[in-house]
């Protein structure tokens, strides 16, 4: 897939961040935008034979969550932002060990106009499993949203889901001990769980998955199969 021109800034960038922080470049790297958030996928992170990488899953999670999140996207939010002429509100970032790709996804500050509801076949269905899926591990959100990025990825923003026993943990410090919890825990729900060709028409073929636990605030995205449209 080519991105277009006006991308090969962030493109140009991510690509030198990550041989520095990885030892190589991202095989593939694709961008997807509109007026409320970003995606930047990025394919064949790491080298499997870095020897810096830790062994554990969680830890090796955990590594390369912080090296998205604390250098990586710092240095390559000014450029996004110019880029695409928006300003980040919001981060999200994770990792897919079995896919060997990580996705740092970006909501836009608000715009004073209210935003086009996104409506789509299944939308009502699968904001209703969504809930009752998040209820059965921690409580039922205040509200879902969600809305298509491009023909095959699916945003959808959670609000208010957080119990207090995850926010004392986060007052403690304990944010990449309770990151790593809930994506193995919530993460595997819906994978298991969504109806997504049912309701969507076809295949899931990935999940991404993170909070911004200080605004009590999820991000999941979901990448479908891109043989049938939606």
């Amino acid at each position: 897939m080519s991105q277009p021109l006006h991308l090969d800034p962030i493109l140009r960038q991510a690509n030198l961040l990550c041989q520095s922080q990885f030892g190589k470049r991202p095989d593939r790297i694709h961008v997807y935008s509109n007026k409320q958030t970003a995606a930047i996928l990025l394919h064949e992170l790491t080298d499997p034979r870095d020897e810096r990488l830790p062994d554990d899953p969680d830890e090796c999670y955990t590594h390369i969550y912080i090296l998205l999140s604390q250098f990586i996207f710092p240095a390559l939010q000014k450029k996004i932002e110019a880029t695409l002429g928006y300003n980040v509100m919001n981060v999200f970032i994770d990792w897919k060990l079995e896919y060997n790709s990580a996705v740092i996804a970006m909501i836009f500050e608000a715009e004073p106009e209210t935003p086009h509801e996104d409506l789509y076949a299944g939308k009502a269905e699968l904001h209703m499993k969504i809930s009752q899926i998040t209820e059965s591990v921690q409580k039922t959100p205040k509200s879902v949203d969600s809305f298509w990025l491009s023909d095959h990825i699916l945003v959808i923003l959670r609000k208010g889901q957080l119990i207090n026993l995850e926010k004392q943990i986060i007052k403690k410090g304990f944010n990449s001990a309770l990151r790593v919890s809930k994506r193995e825990l919530e993460l595997g729900r819906f994978l298991e769980e969504l109806p997504v060709l049912d309701l969507l028409g076809r295949p899931l073929k990935t999940a991404y998955l993170d909070w911004d636990f200080e605004q009590d605030f999820s991000m999941l995205l979901l990448v479908l199969d891109k043989q049938s449209s939606h």
